[in-house]
């Protein structure tokens, strides 16, 4: 996934150092823009963060990085939330400790606070390792990413975010489903078809889904756990919700992709999802030249919701098979007609 722009919370402690080293990798990955942030509770403080960022935007040079550095005035997790999302970030990066606390991620830290209110995508980066001074720990450096889903429009984004990333680090991707098997079977498969790679990997597990997921990553080694918002934020936050309980259980990073609350201006070219206009569901489509096709999510067949294919460019039913073009034409049965435009 390219992102092109990058926020990184930093106080200057050891585990804001590491977060740091992995956003300034991605930053080079993707080519974009770094930026380090340093939060300041008042003006006496200001001259502290300020020195924190500018050393930070140093240490980002000499791995070919150049960062913007920025002091901003407020709590931690607030100021970082609001400043990811007024300045557009597409993705924040933390440490999985209080920044500057010695304590895991836990509910009321500045980790845990931002991946409930995060405008953008949000890695949470573990770093006792790499602090510890493994040898072994390189961080950013991931060679198995694990993607979790249950077939869902939001899900289906998720997962190719993650996917997109896997590609861009040099990844192998497995996919996992934890539920009825039968079921679990079918959504891995037309996942792993929707990416590309009818080949992938695929888990299926039962139980508590986010232990579950946590326990498999640890078990087989996985170095990156990648899962959707949903549940996570608004009035609606769930703390038993799936990407919370990754978030605390799982002891690699953790990539919570936001997929809840997107709408049409998310949308680049050349991208398809499945977003909330209005408050209703729409299957959107922004092609390479900005043009913007809204329709109906309902597939013609039954009415069971599509999902976009990035691969192939297409909306496809996870039900029966029917598969429409960009634009709602069908190409392929059961449905014998086109998806129904929205006006926007």
């Amino acid at each position: 996934m390219a992102y092109g722009k990058i926020v990184v919370g930093t106080d200057g402690s050891e585990t804001a150092l590491v977060a740091e080293r992995v956003a300034a990798r991605l930053a080079r990955l993707s080519q974009g823009q770094l930026v380090l942030v340093s939060a300041y509770a008042d003006a006496g403080g200001r001259e502290a963060a300020e020195r924190v960022v500018e050393e930070a935007a140093g240490r980002a040079g000499k791995v070919g990085v150049q960062a913007v550095p920025r002091a901003i005035e407020g709590e931690p997790a607030a100021a970082i939330v609001e400043f990811a999302d007024s300045e557009e970030g597409e993705l924040v990066v933390v440490g999985d400790v209080g920044m500057g606390q010695a304590r895991r991620l836990r509910l009321g830290g500045v980790p845990d606070r931002i991946s409930h209110e995060a405008p953008c995508d949000l890695l949470i980066v573990r770093t006792e390792k790499a602090v510890a001074g493994d040898p072994n720990a390189v961080p950013g450096t991931y060679e198995s990413v694990l993607i979790a889903t249950d077939g869902s429009p939001t899900a289906n984004h998720a997962a190719q975010v993650g996917a997109e990333l896997a590609v861009m680090v040099g990844a192998g991707v497995t996919l996992v489903h934890v539920g009825d098997e039968l079921l679990g079977r079918i959504v891995l498969r037309d996942t792993a078809e929707r990416l590309g790679d009818p080949d992938l990997p695929i888990r299926m597990l039962t139980g508590s889904p986010g232990r579950a997921i946590a326990e498999l990553a640890a078990a087989d080694g996985h170095d990156l756990v990648v899962v959707g918002n949903r549940g996570m934020s608004g009035a609606r936050r769930v703390l038993g919700s799936v990407p919370n309980s990754v978030s605390h259980e799982a002891t690699c990073d953790v990539l919570i992709v936001q997929t809840v609350g997107r709408t049409l201006s998310d949308l680049g070219p050349g991208e398809g999802a499945i977003v909330r206009e209005g408050g209703r569901k729409v299957a959107a489509y922004r092609d390479e030249s900005g043009e913007l096709t809204a329709l109906s999510p309902k597939c013609k067949h039954l009415g069971c919701t599509v999902g976009w294919n990035q691969g192939a460019r297409t909306w496809d039913c996870p039900c029966h098979g029917s598969r429409y073009d960009a634009y709602g034409k069908v190409i392929q049965g059961p449905a014998q007609q086109d998806l129904d435009p929205i006006g926007h």
